[in-house]
């Protein structure tokens, strides 16, 4: 309740107007509930998302909140967060350049999230690219999660599909922390590792991989764990081979990186959804999603403009 408490303090302070915390998160309540249906028949997102610059890229990840039940018990839950992008293409850089380059801001960011089964998230991604006059778009992104990729290709079909490279890279530093611990050799590893991955794709890895298992076969029993946490990474890497086209999209000027759905899950849902001892019942996080997508997008003075 301490957010309905700031803003009972806050009402009282700077208009003078008295209300209880209990009365603020109720009326709170009731306005997000009809959020959902005013925005249904709202054309005013549609056209902010078409007179937008740029192209059109999609971002899904999830991230686990706590619910409280009927019965009172906590459970953790995981809600499902999305958003579609406008962003004009970077400057062409070549794949050591990565990690300084610039990306120019979204033009336009539309949100949405909420606790569902996949099959409902699905739908909820068509009604949105509906709400927004979306036909294709130009890339995907997202971590290596297997219903990630298939909402994806539900919704849009084929389309340019790219892992993130931080996760493709945590994976990276997984495996070779297995080979060489955390000193200068992991460190001297990884940087080669890493150049490898964003210039040649799965092909290269692929070819450094194998040419571990090779060395690792038929050694002690103290390198099963390596061998292991090699086949694992190229069995992880092969899953997505097609998705490790960095080397072409950076030099395209596009993004690799999934950056900004890991912020939507941080700052629009984890940042209201998991302060200490928070839990609300579902209806009220869904609800609390809803406006936190808006308020996240930078959407909630284009609703409010637009609401009646």
């Amino acid at each position: 309740m301490w957010s309905y408490e700031l803003a009972a303090e806050n009402l009282e302070e700077l208009a003078g107007i008295r209300l209880s915390h209990v009365t603020v998160g109720k009326i709170a309540n009731e306005t997000s509930g009809d959020l959902e249906t005013k925005m249904d028949n709202n054309p005013a997102f549609r056209a902010a998302f078409q007179e937008a610059n740029g192209h059109t890229e999609f971002y899904l990840d999830g991230t686990f909140v706590p619910i409280r039940n009927a019965d009172g018990t906590r459970e953790w839950k995981e809600m499902k967060v999305a958003a579609f992008i406008k962003r004009l293409l970077a400057m062409s850089a070549l794949p050591p350049e990565w990690g300084t380059r610039k990306l120019p801001k979204p033009t336009v960011v539309y949100a949405f999230a909420s606790i569902v089964c996949k099959e409902d998230f699905q739908e909820r991604c068509q009604v949105e690219r509906r709400r927004l006059g979306v036909g294709g778009i130009s890339s995907a992104l997202g971590d290596g999660a297997k219903w990630i990729w298939n909402i994806i290709r539900e919704v849009f079909g084929k389309t340019e599909e790219c892992l993130d490279i931080y996760h493709a890279l945590e994976h990276v530093a997984a495996c070779g922390k297995a080979l060489y611990g955390e000193g200068e050799s992991f460190l001297s590893w990884l940087d080669k590792m890493r150049l490898v991955l964003l210039a040649e794709g799965f092909a290269g890895m692929e070819r450094e991989l194998q040419s571990l298992e090779g060395e690792l076969q038929g050694k002690s029993k103290k390198t099963k764990s390596q061998r292991e946490a090699v086949t694992a990474l190229l069995d992880y890497l092969r899953n997505n081979a097609g998705r490790l086209n960095d080397a072409e999209r950076v030099a395209a000027g596009q993004p690799i990186g999934s950056g900004l759905i890991e912020g939507a899950c941080k700052n629009l849902v984890g940042r209201r959804m998991k302060q200490t001892g928070a839990a609300g019942r579902l209806e009220r996080a869904n609800r609390m999603a809803l406006v936190c997508s808006l308020l996240y997008a930078d959407q909630w003075n284009t609703y409010w403009k637009n609401a009646n």
